[in-house]
């Protein structure tokens, strides 16, 4: 019984420290401007082939906000939010060919792709929160789970095969959904067929990869980003506020064995796969309130 009475005396402060503070909700949404930070693929002469530019998407979701004082508290959030990047490739590049019989014939030449990539989360943020009068500084960490990535564009080739021939240009249209495309390149019926190298070879008109080499689960982005997020926003009254929000992935979101270069193969014409970094940089411009 004794302690029975010393245990509830202890948490008794406790309990009117929690008493103390204030609980509520909200929700907030608005546009993001997200890119891809990563390094560019360089051609022979050292320029730059490849670019990441920003594209834009939304974000809405709900906020559950701990308040200790009128100065500082505890934010978690549930959001929907769309990331992701407009990408483009120009330059030195090759193509790999395929007769009736799938036989290859490799050719250089040059490349340009331009392709829009939505990647889209559920991100589930944890900030710490400081209120100074109308001004609200927040920073923490994201946790992002990919539910649904695709990908549209198209891409333009020429060049010259190996043995010399001409590849004249041709266009090719990318429809990708990262998530649900299984791909295999005997299943292509929607082709140009041309005589190269003294063969007929079939150019697709529409691919869902970025290479044809590249069979089965067209994956390339992890499931799975951590990032860090830092924001600003300004109260215009009690509830109603306006903000902008960093959110930098420190995860490597895509996966190596589903990236290769587009600039060349190896001496055995195989892909060569990037291990390098790539990172999603978000921008959120939002309008919220809180209860």
């Amino acid at each position: 019984m004794n302690r029975l009475s010393l245990v509830l005396l202890l948490a008794i402060p406790g309990w009117f420290q929690l008493a103390a503070q204030e609980f509520s909700g909200g929700f907030r949404a608005g546009i993001n401007f997200a890119t891809i930070d990563g390094p560019s693929e360089a051609s022979d002469s050292g320029n730059s082939l490849e670019e990441y530019k920003m594209s834009t998407g939304f974000h809405v979701g709900a906020t559950a906000n701990l308040k200790f004082n009128d100065y500082f508290g505890l934010r978690a959030e549930l959001l929907y939010s769309q990331k992701g990047t407009d990408y483009n490739y120009n330059g030195q590049s090759f193509w790999i060919l395929y007769t009736e019989d799938d036989q290859p014939i490799y050719a250089t030449g040059d490349r340009n792709t331009s392709l829009s990539i939505t990647n889209s989360y559920i991100d589930i943020p944890f900030m710490a929160v400081g209120r100074y009068g109308r001004v609200e500084i927040s920073g923490g960490a994201s946790l992002g789970f990919l539910v649904s990535s695709r990908g549209s564009g198209e891409l333009t080739f020429s060049g010259q095969t190996a043995a010399g021939s001409t590849v004249d240009p041709f266009t090719v249209v990318l429809d990708f959904s990262y998530f649900d495309d299984t791909f295999r390149r005997t299943d292509i019926d929607d082709v140009e067929i041309r005589d190269i190298d003294g063969k007929t070879v079939k150019i697709p008109k529409t691919l869902t990869t970025n290479f044809q080499e590249l069979e089965g689960k067209q994956d390339l982005f992890k499931t799975i980003d951590l990032g860090l997020i830092g924001g600003l926003a300004f109260y215009l009254n009690q509830g109603l506020y306006v903000g902008l929000r960093v959110n930098y992935g420190l995860s490597d979101l895509t996966k190596t064995e589903q990236d290769p270069s587009r600039k060349e193969l190896n001496e055995d014409n195989n892909l060569i796969f990037r291990d390098d970094k790539d990172h999603n940089l978000t921008l959120q411009a939002s309008v919220g309130f809180s209860f």
